[in-house]
Formats: C-alpha cells, structure tokens, sequence
C-alpha cells in the first residue's frame, strides 16, 4: 500500500486486526527487517510496517534530517488515522519514535525503542569509524545524520510521558549504561537487556523481539 504525506509517496504494509501497532526499521534498512515478526503480530494487532523516505519502495531521498521523518511519522498517523497506536522503532527508527513522543505526549499508547542512543558520548569509539568512512568517503546520507544530528536532550526526555520499553543488546555497540541513563531520565520507562546479542541479532530478520512486544503492547 502506499499513502502520500508531506508530497512524499510511502510505502506500507497492514496485515492483521486489533489495536494499530507500527514498525519502524533503522537507517540501511527497510520495513522488510521485520519479516520475521510480522505475521505472529498480525493475530494480535492491525500491524503496520513502514519504510520511511528513501528506504524500501517509498519514495524521494534518504531524509536529511530527523525531523523530517518525525514529521512523516507523524502525517501517516494522521492519514491513517491511527488512534494511539503502539510503536516499536529499531535504531534510527527508535530515534524517531522518541522524537515524536516527546513533540505529541498523547499521540502514541505506548513505545518500544531498541538499540538507541541520544548522543555520541552512547555508542563505542568503533562505530564513529565505520560511519564516518561511510560519511566522509561513500557520502551516505543516512550515516551523515546519525553522526550529525542524533542528540536529544534531557528536558526533551522528560517531556516523555508514553510508556516506553528502552530495549539494549548486551553486546551492542550502543552502551548499556547509556540506556540504562536516558530511561531513568523518562517518567515512564523501563530497560531490558538482550543477553549475548549485538545490535542487529535481535532486531533485524529476527524472532527475538516477538514476546517482549505482545507482553508490553497490550
């Protein structure tokens, strides 16, 4: 499916019925990285897995600014009309997802946010070298926002009134003790860390998420 929000054409998959729940890939990826999860959500949920700008089959450019994908997350819950939907965002898509619940403090039911951090001091030296080739030599433009514009700050966390699920693996290259900060800063959030996976192994192409949203999104 496909729906057009701030002259933007995006593509969506919906498959399921029950309260609306979204999914919300990371940059390099798209709404296909939830593959494993979304027809065992779909018994529970109207599930609704969006690439965003640039990403999968939707259209336009890679967005240059987090607020411009807020601003799309945002106008397809509109379009849609959505009644505080549930969200699960991964990496960027999580960044995202903070964002926009903090902008609208009733928009979302409830949020969960998987290997996110909301600075540069939360993620280990290793990853500033592997995106800044990809910024500096490959021009990426989803690398050049994560390593430019990935700051939210406190004040703006505690504006942060949706239950939230701030999810970590324990091998991540974004820190534990880093999340484990910002959920204490949010008024209604919680940590859980993923024994023995890294960023992507129980996020991307996995199962591993599957109970941990049916227990919380409900």
């Amino acid at each position: 499916m496909k729906v057009t929000v701030n002259n933007v054409e995006l593509y969506y998959q919906k498959l399921g019925k029950g309260e609306p729940l979204i999914l919300l890939h990371g940059h390099h990826l798209d709404g296909g990285m939830f593959d494993k999860i979304l027809a065992p959500l779909s018994l529970y949920y109207t599930v609704y897995v969006l690439d965003m700008r640039g990403h999968g089959l939707s259209e336009g450019d890679a967005a240059e600014h987090y607020q411009e994908e807020v601003s799309d997350l945002a106008a397809f819950i509109r379009k849609l009309d959505l009644k505080q939907p549930y969200i699960y965002g991964y990496d960027a898509g999580g960044v995202v997802t903070l964002m926009l619940a903090s902008q609208y403090p009733n928009m979302l039911k409830k949020a969960i946010v998987a290997g996110v951090f909301v600075h540069g001091a939360g993620i280990k030296p290793y990853h500033y070298a592997v995106e800044g080739v990809k910024r500096f030599i490959k021009r990426d433009p989803d690398s050049q926002v994560e390593l430019t514009e990935t700051l939210i700050e406190p004040e703006k966390l505690r504006k942060i009134i949706t239950p939230t699920l701030c999810v970590v693996g324990e091998k991540d290259w974004v820190k534990v003790e880093h999340v484990r900060w910002y959920s204490q800063i949010m008024k209604n959030a919680r940590l859980v860390i993923m024994p023995r996976q890294t960023h992507d192994s129980y996020t991307v192409h996995s199962f591993r998420m599957l109970d941990l949203i049916k227990d919380f999104c409900r």
